[in-house]
């Protein structure tokens, strides 16, 4: 199918989208409505840290699609220490036009 959205499926293709979707996730992801979803979020979370991909569907139609994502690195300080230069100038107080423009003058 298209890249659009399955918003603008209807009747015959809407249920043949759908039949396709369950088809291709069923070994792949498990699919849950958003009731199951409340009730077992916590479960979920672990399905998806485990790796796991979840998809969520409202009305049999799926909405999102849930993966785990990379932890952020730990900042180290003084990384760029020496390798930056900030020169004197910057402290100067700006032009009155500069100003001005950073104001919305």
């Amino acid at each position: 199918m298209t890249s659009r959205p399955i918003s603008w499926l209807t009747g015959y293709d809407l249920v043949i989208y759908l039949a396709n979707f369950r088809e291709a996730t069923a070994d792949v992801m498990p699919v849950y409505n958003v009731h199951q979803a409340k009730t077992q979020l916590s479960q979920l979370l672990a399905q998806v840290e485990a790796g796991e991909e979840v998809v969520i569907a409202r009305r049999g139609i799926p909405v999102v699609r849930m993966v785990g994502c990379q932890p952020l690195a730990k900042r180290q300080p003084d990384v760029l220490k020496g390798k930056v230069v900030i020169p004197d100038s910057f402290f100067d107080p700006l032009p009155d036009v500069e100003l001005d423009a950073w104001e919305g003058k």
